[in-house]
């Protein structure tokens, strides 16, 4: 993938984006694996959801996203999102795998 300062035309260009876009799927991918490997640790349903680790992540996410130069209200908001959906993802992941063992 060349740099953006070498692209000669929006094929490099394009190809570039794509493949950002397939390591930030796959990052997600894996993001999944750590979130559902979490679910060994949690001692109950309630457990999941973290309100004080996810209060503590939001703040962060956009600190780091405006030290990237990014809209840091932007990204906070897409992770809060992004959050959201893998707690729901581990709740019924959690709630399979309980039901599973009775």
């Amino acid at each position: 993938m060349k740099t953006p300062e070498h692209c000669t035309g929006l094929p490099d260009i394009r190809h570039a984006i794509d493949t950002l876009d397939r390591q930030i799927i796959d990052a997600l991918g894996l993001r999944m694996h750590y979130v559902k490997a979490a679910s060994s640790f949690k001692p109950d349903q309630a457990s999941i959801a973290a309100p004080d680790r996810v209060a503590s992540m939001l703040p962060q996410r956009r600190r780091w996203a405006q030290e990237a130069g990014l809209d840091g209200e932007f990204i906070e908001g897409l992770f809060n999102q992004v959050i959201h959906w893998y707690i729901a993802e581990q709740t019924a992941f959690w709630l399979q795998k309980k039901s599973k063992a009775v």
